[in-house]
């Protein structure tokens, strides 16, 4: 599974345009504020089938999808 293209097609839904990640993108380059995270990551939960831990500090998509990787 292409956990970055996964990513990717979520975060073009969730901000309905097209955006393309790469690894070294972070979630202030996409001007993403806390309640856009907190959304994010509970849309992840849903298509990943599990619970990010409720203190979780992410910043960039490579760190998101190696917590996803690890996860599932």
């Amino acid at each position: 599974m292409d956990i970055l293209k996964k990513l990717q097609d979520i975060v073009c839904e969730y901000r309905n345009e097209k955006i393309e990640l790469k690894p070294e993108t972070t979630f202030d380059d996409l001007g993403f504020d806390s309640l856009d995270k907190v959304e994010l990551l509970m849309k992840l939960e849903e298509e990943f089938n599990f619970q990010f831990p409720d203190d979780i500090q992410v910043s960039g998509v490579q760190e998101l999808v190696d917590i996803i990787k690890k996860n599932i």
